[in-house]
């Protein structure tokens, strides 16, 4: 029985909106273990003007999160991340290491505001692209200018662009019209990562069991293993 990888959560306390102290973070860390999730690549928000934590604090502070799972014997390897909302000076920053990619790799999950015109995110995508990233697009079925046109999702991912959405959508406790968007998605195995974006241990947990059952039913188990572990096996073991 294979577990799965959570590539999208906040479970880092005190570094922006998701855990707000070490009782949350193994709280959380205990229900994503209970849910059938084995590795965790966690991602706070590095938002300009908003969450700014240095790598060296955020590495810093999983070193420590990671001794305290072990001391809990809670059984989640614990990898390095960010969310990166994105901005002009994104690039540059990447390549001074002022940002955490993806453990060390290439790839980076990227966020926008909801409200983003399309014109811009691919011309951002095309930008990381370019300059030899993988960006992941965090949690698609949030941005309007998608949800209005699922073509454009296919346009990005055959792009080369990597599409996540979020476990809580799949199961539909984000709405009837976010379940309808992301299945017609998933039917054309547009998505290529399931994330929690878990920011907390009662809303947005860090649950994927459900959803996992619902894409094995509906999708089949080779694609349900495909998004929820093999394709983030890349980024575990580059």
């Amino acid at each position: 029985m294979w577990s799965a990888v959570d590539i999208h959560c906040h479970v880092l306390p005190g570094v922006d909106d998701g855990a707000r102290d070490l009782t949350d973070t193994v709280a959380m860390l205990r229900i994503a273990a209970a849910e059938g999730i084995s590795d965790m690549i966690v991602t706070p928000h590095f938002h300009l003007g908003q969450y700014m934590a240095t790598p060296e604090t955020l590495l810093r502070i999983l070193e420590n999160i990671r001794q305290i799972a072990q001391t809990n014997r809670i059984p989640i390897r614990l990898y390095p991340g960010s969310e990166i909302y994105y901005f002009d000076e994104m690039v540059p920053k990447l390549k001074r290491k002022d940002l955490l990619t993806m453990n060390g790799t290439d790839f980076v999950l990227v966020e926008f505001s909801p409200a983003v015109m399309f014109r811009t995110m691919q011309n951002a995508m095309d930008g990381l692209l370019s300059e030899g990233y993988q960006p992941i697009l965090a949690h698609v079925e949030r941005y309007e200018c998608l949800r209005k046109d699922t073509g454009r999702v296919f346009f990005l991912h055959d792009m080369g662009v990597r599409i996540q959405v979020n476990a809580s959508t799949v199961t539909g406790k984000n709405g009837a019209e976010g379940k309808r968007f992301v299945h017609r998605l998933l039917q054309g195995q547009a998505v290529d990562h399931i994330g929690t974006d878990a920011h907390g241990c009662k809303h947005r947990a860090p649950e994927i069991a459900r959803c996992r059952k619902t894409i094995e039913k509906k999708y089949g188990a080779a694609y349900a293993y495909q998004i929820l572990r093999g394709n983030a096996e890349e980024i575990l073991n580059p």
